[in-house]
């Protein structure tokens, strides 16, 4: 398989992760004035899109790829600036829910035309064909990757099962 590689993969692969940090600085540039951060900003628009019910943190970790601690931690910050609201479960107070509150939907509602603006200008060189190509490329690789990280998280969750059953065998 080693010799099948294209190398134009190579490539791809750290161009996206060049663009991801440059992303992430000209978003957290963007959003500094609103005392937010491109997380911050990530955190609330996965809670408000994935979910129509309050998530619960391991819920947006999971989505995100990230860890429980990380998503506390960013949500932590967005309920001292009033964006969300962190609160136990009703019926299992183990599990904490992130909650949008009402600042969050009139701050977004309120800078849309200025967020239309940002992003519009970081896809200004494409032309609405290439916008739409890469749409469509952007998405198959999406899955392609999913699939990749499910199958990965699957093996990895099914290794500390055994190395715990092994654990356990070993106390006996």
């Amino acid at each position: 398989m080693a010799n099948n590689i294209r190398p134009e993969s190579f490539e791809i692969f750290g161009k996206i992760f060049f663009l991801s940090n440059r992303l992430e600085y000209l978003g957290d540039n963007e959003l500094r004035k609103d005392g937010l951060t491109t997380k911050q900003w990530e955190l609330i628009a996965v809670t408000g899109k994935y979910f129509t019910y309050p998530p619960s943190v391991s819920e947006v970790a999971d989505v995100l790829s990230t860890t429980r601690q990380n998503i506390k931690q960013l949500a932590l910050k967005l309920q001292e600036k009033g964006f969300i609201i962190l609160e136990r479960d009703p019926k299992d107070r183990r599990v904490l829910r992130l909650r949008l509150t009402e600042k969050n939907r009139k701050y977004w509602e309120s800078n849309s035309d200025e967020k239309i603006e940002f992003i519009s200008s970081l896809f200004s060189s494409l032309t609405d064909k290439e916008l739409k190509e890469l749409y469509g490329l952007l998405n198959k690789l999406e899955e392609n990757i999913d699939l990749r990280y499910k199958e990965t998280k699957s093996n990895f969750i099914g290794a500390i099962h055994i190395t715990r059953a092994t654990d356990l065998n070993i106390k006996e």
